[in-house]
């Protein structure tokens, strides 16, 4: 949680980190972070770096300062005080922070990196505490709240394995097969008064959900296992961009669709060589129990599109593949036509988001070719370009006349620290959806 004051307002906070220009002096050595002055440390930064106000906030967390004032010598935009606070943030402590104000809205702000905040914090819970049906139960009860407050209207649709229309949700149903928990598709519907829910969904947002991912029989090394609680980051955030977009009046009818899963090992659970059938008639041969996220992303790209949606935007921690490509500061974006929307664009660019297009091609399915059915869930062959093979999968659900843009969530996670980020889930996208949604 954080809480921010004016610096004219507070005189409790008496430790003082001034941001200066330039170069510790002798008797530091001259590339030394920080120094101790009288009434607190000077923090050394230099405004022409890229996001300095992020890495100079990474020097102050190495402190282990939780109370303090920040005087800058650039003094801090909006978004740069955002970023900054985004940067402090470790999921343990509580930080208040005075600011000189200038023309900041304080409140604004803070409701704004708490709101994010709190679903980085959702992102890495443990499986154990949230489950399939819980996540999507606990994300509903946030946005329902904000949009009550706004007198807008909201609505949760709950598929599990006791609904009557589970069976045709053919991915979750095979991914959550090796597991004691339900899957689930959550679908919550957004608009803001109840005659704009009868309308056409404006944009169907589709997130992976999967809260605990051992990779199946394709089982993974512990290195890769350990942070698997956050396989559910994309689902998470793509709520959280919802709620941060509600909470600024969004007046468009959303539905967001959560497919969320547990990937387990058990007697009952998928193994490679599976054979499945989706609605659509695509059938797919599991080669891969790894790489389950397309299979659940796809139940939700046929339902997005069974009720009408006029746009489709999925995200998913989908592919190691974009890691490698772009590493973790950035997240991926791909389209069909391999032209970014002209909106989301200035949105994402607006709001600072760190992002890189990535191609999407119909040759790309050559890598997706199976001997027993239409494709196989992962990608084979020399030089697979994983994060274009994964969107060529997905692009067998969605029908070519309907808008849709695919993000692989490179950045939903840190396992270490970053000069912009302290390790732990990011909150990356957050902030430029929801200025998307709001376009």
């Amino acid at each position: 949680m954080f809480k921010l004051l004016s610096v004219d307002s507070l005189s409790s906070l008496n430790v003082v980190i001034n941001l200066k220009e330039g170069k510790a002096q002798a008797p530091f050595e001259e590339d030394a972070k920080f120094t101790p002055n009288e009434n607190g440390y000077t923090v050394y930064i230099d405004t022409k770096d890229f996001r300095w106000y992020q890495k100079a906030a990474r020097v102050i967390a190495k402190l282990n300062i939780y109370n303090f004032s920040v005087i800058s010598v650039a003094p801090f935009k909006s978004l740069e005080l955002f970023y900054f606070l985004m940067a402090l943030h470790d999921g343990k402590h509580d930080y208040y922070v005075a600011v000189e104000k200038n023309n900041l809205d304080l409140q604004e702000i803070e409701n704004r990196v708490n709101l994010v905040c709190s679903y980085r914090e959702i992102a890495d819970l443990d499986s154990k505490y949230i489950s399939p049906v819980k996540l999507v139960q606990t994300v509903y009860e946030l946005i329902r709240k904000t949009a009550a407050s706004n007198s807008a209207y909201t609505k949760l649709t709950l598929i599990d394995n006791s609904s009557d229309e589970f069976d045709s949700l053919v991915g979750l149903k095979t991914v959550g097969l090796a597991s004691d928990k339900s899957p689930c598709l959550g679908i919550i519907d957004y608009a803001p008064n109840e005659q704009a829910a009868n309308s056409q969904v404006d944009i169907a947002l589709v997130g992976k959900g999967i809260t605990f991912d051992t990779g199946g029989y394709s089982l993974k090394p512990d290195k890769y296992m350990e942070t698997m609680r956050t396989d559910k980051s994309a689902a998470v955030y793509l709520a959280g961009a919802l709620h941060l977009a509600i909470s600024k009046g969004l007046n468009k009818h959303v539905r967001l669709y959560l497919c969320c899963s547990e990937n387990m090992v058990s007697g009952k659970g998928m193994l490679p060589g599976d054979i499945i059938e989706y609605p659509n008639g695509i059938k797919v041969e599991i080669n891969n129990t790894d790489a389950e996220g397309r299979l659940v992303l796809a139940d939700g790209l046929l339902r997005a599109q069974k009720d009408g949606a006029l746009e489709i935007l999925d995200m998913a921690t989908l592919t190691g593949a974009a890691k490698v490509a772009v590493g973790r500061d950035l997240f991926c974006v791909m389209t069909p036509n391999n032209k970014m929307n002209v909106k989301m664009q200035e949105a994402f660019d607006a709001t600072l988001e760190m992002y890189w297009q990535l191609p999407m091609l119909k040759e790309h399915k050559r890598f997706l070719s199976s001997r027993r059915a239409d494709i196989t869930n992962s990608g084979h062959g020399d030089s697979v370009p994983g994060a274009s093979a994964a969107a060529a999968f997905l692009r067998e659900f969605v029908d070519k006349a309907i808008p849709w843009t695919h993000i692989d969530l490179s950045s939903a996670y840190l396992p270490d620290e970053s000069p912009f980020l302290g390790a732990g889930p990011t909150g990356s996208t957050i902030l430029g959806i929801a200025a998307y949604l709001r376009a």
